[in-house]
């Protein structure tokens, strides 16, 4: 299972521009290290897949990102 998320994570991030650049957001101003950076994107896309699940929803990319990045884009 974890193989699967971290596949699916790393597709993400190299093709999803929410998942690109919540990983670029957590290296260069976060100052975290890629592969920790990658951990915290498996746990994000385990967390939208259960609320998918359980709520019966759709994605949306809304609500993948989180309230401080929203309010800096909103902000330039």
């Amino acid at each position: 299972m974890r193989r699967f998320l971290y596949l699916a994570t790393m597709s993400l991030v190299m093709n999803n521009p929410d998942f690109k650049e919540l990983h670029a957001n957590n290296v260069k101003v976060k100052k975290m290290k890629k592969m920790k950076s990658i951990m915290k994107l498996i746990h994000k896309l385990a967390r939208v897949l259960v609320g998918m699940a359980r709520k019966n929803e759709s994605y949306r990319p809304n609500k993948v990102k989180p309230v401080d990045l929203m309010l800096h884009n909103l902000n330039k």
